[in-house]
């Protein structure tokens, strides 16, 4: 899960006219505005597996990228035209059995204590060499292992650890200077305005290793 920094300014105007309508609703929303900015503002990955989206449609005609709101309608519907309370997510494997879902179709309404709004959310969060995703937190750990589901579906784990094996395979040689630059290159966003997936855990892999040279 990488931090994601929201800004009020990215909302799109079609919802500031939603908001300033008296007795409308997010079912008043152009959502297809919305994707387009939680996208660009997140660097096309999923607020919470860090796999790489895009605003296409399924071959059904249903959109692949979801709106999540943080705070769930059924905690604070007053927050549900709230732009800092939302955020793109993927499909999570929707219209797969339960158990394979993941991301928002597993989680539900449950609250969550993992928050990637803040920017302390990347330091909660670990992995595995092998691509798991963990944290010494317990509350936090239930939300990526139960409450997410981010360890069950394998694509998941193997995509975290394909990231990870992409800076294993030159890390020996490298020098200090070089990881920073390697940290830094897997923190911004491409020619394309997109991070790398599953940026996070390579870099927390990079950031471990540069820890162990001081």
């Amino acid at each position: 899960m990488k931090y994601i920094r929201k800004d009020i300014t990215n909302q799109p105007n079609s919802l500031k006219e939603v908001q300033s309508t008296p007795g409308t609703s997010f079912d008043y929303c152009n959502r297809d505005d919305i994707r387009q900015a939680l996208l660009k503002e997140q660097g096309f990955i999923c607020a919470y597996c860090m796999r790489g989206i895009d605003d296409q449609r399924d071959k059904n005609g249903r959109p692949k990228v979801f709106i999540e709101h943080y705070i769930t309608q059924s905690e604070d519907r007053s927050l549900s035209l709230s732009y800092l309370n939302m955020l793109g997510v993927c499909n999570g494997n929707d219209g797969y059995p339960e158990h394979l879902q993941h991301c928002d179709r597993s989680r539900g309404n449950t609250p969550l204590k993992i928050d990637p709004r803040l920017v302390r959310c990347e330091d909660l969060i670990k992995y595995t060499n092998g691509g798991e995703i963990y944290s010494d937190d317990l509350e936090v750990n239930n939300d990526l292992d139960k409450t997410l589901n981010l360890n069950k579906p394998r694509y998941l784990v193997e995509g975290r650890r394909i990231a990870i094996d992409q800076v294993r395979r030159n890390l020996k040689s490298w020098s200090e200077g070089e990881i920073r630059r390697a940290i830094n290159r897997w923190s911004e966003l491409n020619q394309d305005g997109r991070f790398p997936e599953f940026c996070q855990a390579a870099i927390h892999y990079l950031k471990k290793k540069l820890r162990s040279r001081r």
